[in-house]
């Protein structure tokens, strides 16, 4: 009744089925084996179905005279099995692997389906390729070219993290000057131009896949490391001198201020607090809406460079130790003003009240009163 190409795959298929179900019933936890023992069950019988439909490949006399040309080879069904193989590998991994394995899947099996229909189209080979390429390429050239432009700019910006700041710019500027020329050079050059694009193109691929590999494999240079570790721009550094990365580039004015709640001002070495409506009365205490942002604008008319530090409390970790928790402006010059920005979850212990101060100046603060 089955041809012995049929018979071969429903017996894989039968044995592995047997297999998952042994290991389904015996195994605590099935992870890798069960999902890839799962795919072959599936594949198994897809490829005993289509063995059992097509009849082993075999064709009657009458069938055997072609009357269409010989299909070529083709990568596609390799990039389909690639596919398959991730999606297996994702469902006990990652849900991003499996995302991928779907995309490579799909566009495997349309390539294949579409190369399938277009070898079968005429007699003319020719023309079976031009009806492939008239329905594929407007779709594959894009794609390729976002790709491509992708594994560029990563391949660049691993060099440029592991070089020098100066050394990057400098290489930014050979480049382009590179670029221009070779492009100059083809504008207005004469003669068979193929072979020498295909060198140019061809060396600056290996160059710039050897630079990337370099930079990946060495990694960033090492301010940037340091500053992922510590974490220069993800913390505020609230202390009276002046910080390094902080503090660069700080804000000399406040643009938006349809939203603050008080203004606090130091002028001679006093610090005091306004409300938007009392501006010519300094209040001791300012009241903060719980969980809510919070403006405040911090004006420094001191001669001397200043920062307004938000203390709201100490935070303490399951093994003992604590940390104090501040928020803080940067570095204000004399005559210049900055937003601090609060939001505060839940109000002060009554022996320890939250409070503005000035970094460097002892003996004056306004409390934070948040209900």
């Amino acid at each position: 009744m089955f041809r012995p190409g049929s018979s071969h795959f429903i017996g894989l298929t039968g044995l592995t089925g047997v297999s998952f179900l042994v290991l389904l019933f015996t195994a605590d936890q099935l992870a890798l084996a069960g999902v890839a023992l799962s795919m072959l069950v599936a594949v198994f019988a897809l490829l005993a179905w289509y063995a059992v439909l097509s009849r082993d490949g075999e064709v009657s006399p009458a069938e055997a005279v072609r009357t269409t040309p010989t299909a070529g080879a083709a990568a596609w069904p390799a990039v389909s099995a690639l596919g398959i193989a991730l999606v297996a590998v994702g469902l006990a991994t990652n849900a991003v692997i499996v995302l991928g394995g779907v995309v490579v899947l799909l566009a495997g099996l349309a390539e294949w389906m579409v190369l399938a229909w277009s070898e079968r189209s005429s007699t003319d080979e020719a023309y079976n390729r031009g009806v492939r390429a008239r329905l594929l390429h407007p779709i594959e050239f894009p794609v390729a070219a976002a790709l491509g432009l992708g594994v560029v700019i990563f391949l660049f910006s691993r060099i440029m993290l592991a070089i020098d700041k100066a050394t990057g710019a400098l290489l930014f500027v050979v480049f382009g000057a590179l670029i221009l020329a070779a492009g100059s050079f083809f504008a207005v050059g004469r003669g068979p131009r193929r072979l020498m694009s295909a060198a140019i193109l061809g060396v600056g691929a290996v160059g710039l896949l050897a630079g990337g590999v370099a930079g990946g494999t060495s990694g960033p240079r090492t301010e940037l490391v340091e500053a992922r570790e510590e974490g220069h721009y993800l913390h505020p550094e609230c202390g009276a001198e002046k910080s390094t990365y902080f503090d660069k580039r700080a804000e000399r004015t406040v643009s938006l201020r349809a939203s603050v709640s008080a203004i606090v001002e130091i002028r001679d070495g006093r610090l005091g607090a306004y409300l938007p409506q009392l501006v010519d009365r300094p209040a001791a205490t300012l009241t903060i809406p719980r969980s809510n942002p919070t403006t405040i604008i911090f004006r420094n008319e001191d001669g001397v460079d200043r920062r307004l530090v938000a203390n709201l409390g100490v935070k303490t970790f399951e093994d003992g130790s604590t940390e104090v928790i501040q928020e803080c402006t940067q570095m204000t010059e004399s005559g210049a003003e900055q937003a601090l920005t609060l939001s505060i979850p839940k109000p002060a212990p009554a022996d320890a009240p939250y409070t503005l101060t000035v970094a460097g100046l002892e003996g004056q603060a306004i409390t934070l009163v948040v209900p």
